[in-house]
This record gives structure tokens, C-alpha cells and sequence, in this order.
């Protein structure tokens, strides 16, 4: 009975009230014979209604894999391959054999199939399924139907939601029951309904599971469910002007995507599937009870934070600092920064963004933790083993705005939206330039959830403090960002009292927040003085980048000064391209200045930062694959080998390890300095403690006589100085009043012990002509020259 049914099927054509239909309705698995393929554009989000041509954009999922493949043709290119017949109403393709069309081997098994339609114009027609998300046909399945087709007529419900539910996930206390929560509604109206879309409804829209609403917010509360069980949903939301939405949760602390089949599961192969063919291809929520507990160490419990006025900061990208590019990663390297002598990290953004291999400053979600790094367990051994080695644990975050897959742009998103969206300014108050969509702080759902970002990450894992990008930019719907750090500080400061607040903040207003307990970084005038410096050159016109008196922008409290930061050319590619005398064709001199100017800003007032691997010298361009990550390691370049770089390594740690273990005490009140611009031998003195002074020349020899008293040569083993040094070009020397003995390391070459299969080494990218403007497709994505997705 069942194969007389199947053949049946195959010679019926499919519902014609379905968006896309197959004939067969059913195509089964490792079926081998003729499909066509049916597309109603007056169905789904009916984007294709009056378009004069219609082409078929399609990949397919092979094995379950939970990735797409074998994509068709570039979107929206005209493919005679692709395009579609005009049969009446609808469109139509037939395909002779599905895996010859898709080129899928026959060692393969095709298991889903995606679908979109274009009329194949750049910034044309598309359809879609309703809400814009994509169509996906699950073999074994019949096609075709709208979900919201099931709750058609179902009225809307509403109740008080239960004390303390706000936006998010809450727990029970009995590890099986879980109350989840959205805001949904625009500036003037709450949608119609929201519905649960998930495992716990088998992927469809039932009337049981519609949320109950309490002005703009919808809630459900779940029972029964399984301890320790992963279980997957979205919100399907039906706005009040009937447009159709499927959302993740905002508080998500997991989400799957569809190219979770890359690093995610690389670094974390018990990584759940994504629900291919029934989520709508957008982020969907993990929800577990009675997760196990992390075993924090007393280290990390009794944790004492270093000084905020004597930080050194090591600042780097997880993705780029080994070539396993995660947290393990980095843990297999901590000897090696515990041996730099920093005592304090920061991760650049760790948190969910809108690509797979990027900085993370185009942020989705604020409390799911980025899957390519590795799983939350792993982060938090990290974040222990750096407590163990004495390093507080910063994490950048970008508060200033969201991109594509944050729900609450996804509901109410880019475009004509956005004068309806309250979660967003519609153009930022404070007048800079626009990246994503800029949050309206004064938004009180928007305060709520950074407020409680900020306890979440202080509590959950431990961390010491924040920078925040674009601190200036933090406003409501007016220009009022220093009196919303204040306000953040103070929950802050409340939660984990002597944690720190690191700002990139611009213009007005930073000695206020200075006042006020935080950091500003100090900006780009004392990355240009050390880029001269290690260039070679002194004076202000000699070189293009003429800014040497920033120097003196480092010699301050309130402020975190830097040679580098993730933001800056690197000095050693600057002094590569553009160096005076042979430094620009001598890397050992090249070398031999990094010591310097690593050393000169450390040993400055204030807290201070240095950018990955400036203290071995790392010499390619920022804009060399910029934000990629495809950039050489330096372990694969023999840094760690290299005797240059090495010593520049060893004097830049001995000078960390001398501010931040040996004499901490040391480096209280103000300097002494002499460090202006042109000036060839350059000092700085702490009281009778410590004195520093460094040849900035290219070529010849300087002479320098000490302060009067007994100093001891601290590179030197420590053995007493003469009155007088002798500095070569490019040399600096430490003198104590004491004798103080420079740590020596045997070894820095340790590298990951993890293996690097399936890492992604390359990215492809190409130049396209869209709206006039020249962008960039990576993959399916497209980007302007400024690196902001536009599609």
C-alpha cells in the first residue's frame, strides 16, 4: 500500500496553495529522476510579483551535514541553467536528474535542498518565504505549505507574566521547566502573536504554543522538559502589520547557523545540528536546564586585580593569535605571555557577530559566546589559567550597534523599518559615521539588557573588565553617552567593584569619565610618534607621519597609551616600507628598535597596552587581508627562532616584568621624562628608583652620563654601572637603584598542541560593481570598502 501511495504522489502535482511546490510532492532520499519545481510568486513574502524573468538560486545539503553546498550560480546572476518558465501565475523548472544539476557526487546523498528566486538583477526582485527567510525542501517530506498556515484563525492570548520575567530565558529551579520571553512591537504597536517554533513543537506552529502577551512583551513557560537536554527554537512572530518574522531569543547564550559545519564544529564537534529545513535560516536558540557547573579555582575566587594605573595589556584576536584559532589556542600559549611579563589580557569581541572569520565588531548578540573560538567551558578554563598566572581578563564589547541577525533588527530591520524600530536611533545623535543599526540607550529594554550584559559577564565568567568600541557613540536619542557610561559604570562597579571600564571614546567628556573611575584609550597620536621612531625618523619634516610629539600623550593617568592597537599600522611594517638609512633593508636594526618603543611607552604613567606580537617585531601591514585572519603566524614565519626577535621579545619582557612583579611599587607619582620631539637620546626617570634612557638615532653612537648615585645595569644581570653608558642606534637600557636581576627565558617557542585540519586559511573575495559603488562578495556575502555588510 505504502510504494502504491508513493507512486501515486509522483504523478499528482503538488498543492497548488503552496509558495513552492515538487512533483513529486515527495522526493525521497537518493531519488534519481525527474523534479519540477513550481514557485507561486504571489506566495511567501511575494518579493517576485511583476518580475518579467525568474531564476532559481539553489544549493543543497549533502549527508545531513548541516551545511549548504553545491551552489548553483552566484546570486543574482542569469544562468540559462537556472532559469525558470513562465506557466500562467507561476514559474516553473524542470530538473532531469537532481544530482547531475547539482553536481553532488554519487558517493553523496542529497538530504535537503534550498531555494530562492531572483529575476536576476543587482538590487532586484527576490522571492522568499514569508518574512524573507529562505525555502527548504527536506527530502522525505512532502512540499510546499506555509507554517502559519496551521494557526490561521487562532486569536491572539495574553496574561501576567510571572514575577521577575523580563526579556530572556528563565530557569526553574526544578531543572525542568524553562519560562522564555520576547519583546515584540514597534515604536507604536505590539505585534499580533508570537508563537514557539522549535524540537518542543516538532518545528510547526501550534495553537498551544502560542505566547501569552502582557503589553510588549510575549511569554510561555515550558514543562517536563528533559534535564540537561539541548533543545532548539525561535520566536515566529506575525507583526501588527501582519509581516511575518522568525526570531532567536535576545538572550540567547548559544545559537546555531547554517555554516556551523566550519570552525564551530571544528573546535566543538558535539556541537547540536541546526535545524535545516525547518528553522528559517536565521540564528536559533539553545536552551539547556540543569547545566553542569563550572569548577572555578581559588585563584579566580580570591582573584586581586592589578592596579588599574599599572596595567600593561596584551591585546589580542583569538582567531589570529595561533593557528588553532580558539581559546584552547591561546591557553597553550599563556606561558609564553605570563613570560612577557603583561599582567592583564584583552580578548578583542568573543561574543556572537554577523560573520565566521572577522574581528567581531559587527556584533548580533551580547551573551552567546562566539562558537569559532570554542565552547563557554573552554573560555572560562582560559579565563582561570590566566587568574592562576596573576593576568586579569578584559573583553572588548561593541555597544554602540548591532547588525543582521540581532532579533531586534531582524523584526524591524535596515531600510523603512527602522522608523518604526525602538531598539535604534535612526541616525546616531552624536554625529558619527553609521555602522549597523546605532541602540537607542535610552530605550529602556535596550539599558536593561547591556545593564545586564555587564553583571552577566562579571559573574558568569569571571572577567576583570570591559573596553567598550565607540564609547562615544553609547547615546540616546540625544548626544548623552558620558552620562550613559556613568550609569553603566555604577552597575558595574556594583556588581565586581574594582573592575574595569576601558573606553575608545573620542571629543567631550573623558576627563569626566576619568573622574568617574574608567580609562580612555589615548588614540592615534602616539601610534603615529612610534611609527616615526621606528622608522627612523626624529624630526617633523622628515617623514609624512610627523606626529613624534605624541610621545607625551602616553605620559598620563586616566588613559591607556600604546605603540599599537588592533586599529594602527604596525610600526615594523612602517619602518619595513619606509625606513631611514638600513632600516629599511636591515631587519636586525629593524628589530633592534622594537625594544624601544614597547619599552619607552611601558615605562610612562598610566596603564598601558601592547597589540599582539608588536614585541617580536611583527612586520606585515594591518590591511594585508585586514580583518581575516589569513594573515601569517608567526610561529610559521620562524619569529620564534629568529635571534632579532627574540631579544626584542626578551628586553620587551624584562621591562613588563620590571613595572608589573619586581618594582610595582616603583612606578607611583609622576616621572621625569625627556622625550620631545627630535630629540636623539631620549629618558625617563622614577624618582631615584629607576631610570631609562634610549638612543633613538639611526646611525652613531650616543653617550649618556647617569643621574648622580649608584645604579645597577638591569639588563646586565644587575651588576653596578659606571657614571656613564655608551648606547648603540636603536638601544635603550634600564638602570635600579637596587640591584634588580632581568629575567631570562629558555624557551618561547612553545606552539598549539591542538591540530589545524579544517581551519579556514584562505578567504576568497572579489570586487563587484553594486549601486554604483565598488563592494566586496566574500562568498555570498557583500561588503563596502569600509568592511560593513550590506547583504
Amino acid at each position: 500500500m505504502r510504494k502504491l501511495i508513493l507512486s501515486i504522489l509522483v504523478l499528482v502535482a503538488a498543492c497548488v496553495s503552496a509558495q513552492v511546490t515538487t512533483t513529486p510532492a515527495i522526493i525521497q532520499v537518493g531519488y534519481t529522476g525527474q523534479v519540477t519545481v513550481t514557485f507561486d510568486p504571489s506566495k511567501g513574502d511575494k518579493g517576485m510579483v511583476g518580475a518579467t524573468e525568474c531564476y532559481l538560486y539553489s544549493c543543497v545539503e549533502v549527508d545531513n551535514s548541516g551545511s549548504w553546498e553545491y551552489q548553483l550560480a552566484a546570486w543574482p546572476s542569469k544562468s540559462e541553467k537556472t532559469k525558470m518558465t513562465k506557466n500562467g501565475n507561476v514559474w516553473e523548472i524542470t530538473i532531469p536528474n537532481l544530482y547531475t544539476f547539482y553536481g553532488v557526487p554519487s558517493g553523496k546523498t542529497i538530504t535537503k535542498i534550498l531555494m530562492l528566486f531572483t529575476d536576476g538583477k543587482s538590487g532586484g526582485k527576490s522571492g522568499r518565504a514569508s518574512g524573507g527567510s529562505d525555502i527548504i525542501i527536506v527530502l522525505g517530506r512532502e512540499s510546499g505549505g506555509d507554517i502559519w498556515e496551521a494557526v490561521e484563525g487562532v486569536a491572539p492570548i495574553t496574561g501576567t507574566r510571572p514575577t521577575g520575567v523580563s526579556n530572556g530565558i528563565y530557569y526553574g529551579a526544578d531543572g525542568t521547566s524553562v519560562t522564555l520571553c520576547t519583546y515584540a512591537a514597534s515604536k507604536t504597536q505590539p505585534a499580533k502573536r508570537v508563537f514557539l517554533l522549535g524540537d518542543m513543537t516538532d518545528w510547526k506552529l501550534k495553537p498551544e504554543y502560542q505566547m501569552k502577551r502582557e503589553g510588549n512583551y510575549f511569554w510561555i513557560t515550558l514543562t517536563g522538559l528533559e534535564k540537561g537536554k539541548e533543545y532548539r527554537f525561535q520566536y515566529a512572530v506575525e507583526r501588527a502589520d501582519g509581516v511575518k518574522k522568525q526570531i532567536c531569543d535576545l538572550y540567547s547564550e548559544k545559537v546555531l547557523t547554517t555554516n556551523d559545519g566550519n570552525d564551530p564544529k571544528r573546535v566543538d564537534p558535539t556541537l547540536i545540528n541546526y535545524p535545516l529545513g525547518q528553522a528559517d535560516g536565521g540564528y536559533v536558540t539553545v536552551i539547556q536546564t540543569s547545566k553542569p557547573a563550572f569548577n572555578w579555582s581559588n585563584a579566580t575566587l580570591n582573584f586581586r586585580r592589578p592596579n588599574k594605573d599599572n596595567l600593561v595589556i596584551y591585546e589580542l584576536w583569538v582567531y589570529d593569535y595561533t593557528a588553532n584559532r580558539s581559546f584552547k589556542g591561546v591557553m597553550n600559549r599563556l606561558d609564553y605571555i605570563q613570560n612577557l611579563g603583561v599582567n592583564a589580557i584583552e580578548f578583542m569581541p568573543v561574543t556572537q557577530y554577523d560573520c565566521n572569520a572577522g574581528w567581531g565588531y559587527d556584533p548580533t548578540l551580547y551573551f552567546a559566546l562566539d562558537k569559532n573560538y570554542g565552547t563557554p567551558e573552554d573560555f572560562k578554563t582560559l579565563i582561570d589559567e590566566c587568574h592562576k598566572r596573576g593576568i586579569a581578563v578584559i573583553v572588548d564589547f561593541v555597544f554602540n550597534h548591532a547588525y543582521g541577525q540581532n532579533p531586534m533588527n531582524k523584526l524591524y530591520p535596515y531600510g523603512t523599518d527602522l522608523a518604526s524600530n525602538p531598539w535604534f536611533n535612526v541616525t546616531p545623535p552624536e554625529g558619527g559615521q553609521t555602522y549597523g543599526q546605532d541602540w537607542n540607550h535610552d530605550f529602556a529594554p535596550a539599558k536593561e539588557m547591556f545593564n545586564r550584559v555587564f553583571q552577566y559577564w562579571l559573574t558568569e565568567y569571571k572577567i576583570d573588565g570591559f573596553r567598550l568600541d565607540l564609547s562615544h557613540g553609547l547615546c540616546g536619542t540625544t548626544n548623552n553617552a558620558v552620562q550613559n557610561l556613568i550609569a553603566y559604570n555604577n552597575v558595574v562597579q556594583s556588581t565586581s567593584k574594582g573592575a574595569y571600564m576601558i573606553l575608545e571614546h573620542w571629543g567631550s567628556g573623558q576627563q569626566t569619565l576619568i573622574n568617574e573611575g574608567m580609562l580612555c584609550w589615548t588614540g592615534e597620536p602616539l601610534n603615529h610618534a612610534h611609527c616615526q621612531t621606528a622608522m627612523g625618523w626624529l624630526k617633523p619634516d622628515d617623514c609624512d607621519e610627523h606626529h613624534t610629539d605624541g610621545f607625551y600623550e602616553g605620559n598620563k593617568y586616566g588613559y591607556v597609551s600604546y605603540c599599537e592597537s588592533h586599529d594602527e599600522e604596525r610600526m615594523q611594517y612602517k619602518a619595513k616600507m619606509y625606513g631611514n638609512g638600513d632600516l629599511k633593508t636591515n631587519e636586525a636594526a629593524r628589530i633592534g628598535r622594537v625594544a624601544e618603543n614597547v619599552g619607552f611607552n611601558v615605562l610612562l604613567n598610566g596603564a598601558h597596552m601592547i597589540w599582539q606580537f608588536s614585541e617580536i617585531g611583527y612586520d606585515y601591514s594591518i590591511d594585508h587581508n585586514g580583518r581575516t585572519g589569513t594573515k601569517p603566524n608567526p610561529a610559521s614565519l620562524g619569529y620564534f627562532t629568529n635571534a632579532s626577535r627574540v631579544d626584542a621579545f626578551t628586553k620587551c619582557a624584562q621591562v613588563n616584568t620590571l613595572r608589573t612583579r619586581l618594582m610595582p611599587g616603583a612606578f607611583t607619582g609622576t616621572p621625569s621624562v625627556n622625550i620631545g620631539s627630535k630629540q636623539v637620546v631620549r629618558k625617563v626617570q622614577w624618582g631615584n628608583n629607576i631610570f631609562a634612557v634610549a638612543n633613538y638615532e639611526v646611525t652613531g653612537k650616543q653617550t649618556v652620563t647617569l643621574p648622580a648615585g649608584t645604579w645597577y645595569d638591569y639588563f646586565n644581570g644587575g651588576t653596578k654601572a659606571s657614571s656613564t653608558c655608551t648606547l648603540a642606534p636603536g638601544e635603550m637600557k634600564v638602570f635600579t637603584a637596587t640591584s634588580v636581576k632581568a629575567p631570562t627565558f629558555a624557551d618561547i617557542e612553545k606552539r598549539d598542541t591542538q591540530g589545524v585540519e579544517g581551519v579556514q586559511q584562505e578567504v576568497k573575495c572579489t570586487k563587484i560593481l553594486r549601486d554604483g559603488q565598488v563592494m566586496i562578495l566574500v562568498g555570498e556575502k557583500v561588503y563596502n570598502l569600509q568592511g560593513q555588510r550590506v547583504r
